[in-house]
């Protein structure tokens, strides 16, 4: 294990970035997105009688949006 003052001489006045082989884990450490219970966003569609009135995208990392349809009157 490699102590402060060393790693500071290492890097000097660069970006405070600690190389890979510098740094120890007990386990792996997951990098990436959070898990979730779903592979693919999900889309919901919201009906008003036969008019689609909104589309709902959930993302796989949970994110939520909501896009409206606007309909002109024929």
């Amino acid at each position: 294990m490699i102590d402060t003052r060393e790693l500071e001489r290492i890097l000097g006045n660069r970006e405070p970035i600690v190389p890979g082989r510098y740094v120890m884990m007990g386990e792996p450490a997951r990098v990436g997105p959070v898990a979730s219970e779903h592979d693919e966003p999900q889309i919901e569609f919201v009906r008003e009688g036969d008019r689609v009135r909104a589309i709902d995208v959930t993302c796989t990392c949970g994110e939520r949006i909501r896009v409206r349809c606007l309909y002109e009157d024929a």
